[in-house]
């Protein structure tokens, strides 16, 4: 019986395991292309910004294992059933952009095409961390915190209203167009101002999308909204 349970945990666990081993593949994944890229080792505000990354990737990580593991674990799912097609479209969107980033930061630094000051880099670790925050705050809050759009209908799928949800109705989203928007401050690279702005724009796109199929296949979304003006930005929109 022992040996069952044991098993028994192990395979619940093991969506929330590959979500985690995701995240830390993309990441190792951004970090060689980002040097690669750049030629040189020798960048210190790469370095900043991986290692610090790294700290609040793992530091977030570690609060949905304590604190909603279950959020962890169906982060960690395949495509299921009922997954948007437009979300399909995005993710791969998502994914590219994600790796043409680093190399159009590593290329601005091997060829000195532009820089920012290195106040730019203290201001973007500080949002950075503000980005961090707001969506793993987000991700505690609502334990239907999926990957991939769609209506759970397998989980009693209900419009969450607290924490973060009761200033924008998509934190998580704000917090990664935010994290994006930092990616060029802490590496000193204007032209990566573009690749970031795309993903910025790739996830207004989702909200805007995400929301309308809310609003129409989700009970209750209706008044949230009522009550809940600001998608993203509050006193903005």
């Amino acid at each position: 019986m022992l040996k069952v349970a044991k098993q028994n945990t192990a395979r619940a666990l093991r969506p929330g395991v590959r979500y985690v081993a995701q995240r830390m593949a993309l990441f190792l994944v951004f970090a060689i292309i980002l040097f690669v890229a750049a030629g040189s080792l020798f960048w210190l505000r790469a370095w900043v910004y991986l290692l610090y990354g790294l700290l609040m990737e793992v530091a977030t990580l570690f609060i949905l294992a304590k604190r909603a593991p279950e959020t962890l674990n169906h982060r960690g799912g395949i495509w299921q059933a009922g997954v948007k097609t437009f979300d399909k479209v995005f993710a791969m969107a998502w994914l590219t952009l994600s790796l043409v980033t680093p190399i159009v930061a590593g290329l601005d630094e091997r060829l000195r095409l532009s820089s920012m000051p290195m106040a730019a880099l203290y201001v973007g670790v500080v949002l950075i961390t503000v980005s961090y925050v707001f969506a793993a705050w987000a991700m505690v809050e609502n334990e239907h915190f999926e990957q991939f759009v769609r209506i759970q209908v397998d989980r009693a799928h209900r419009v969450v209203t607290s924490g973060p949800y009761q200033i924008v109705r998509h934190p998580g989203y704000a917090g990664a167009i935010l994290g994006a928007l930092c990616t060029p401050l802490i590496l000193g690279s204007w032209w990566t101002c573009v690749p970031a702005g795309a993903v910025a724009l790739l996830f207004i796109i989702r909200t805007v999308l995400e929301d309308g199929t809310l609003l129409k296949e989700l009970e209750g979304y209706e008044a949230y909204v009522r009550r809940t003006r600001y998608r993203l930005f509050p006193g903005i929109w």
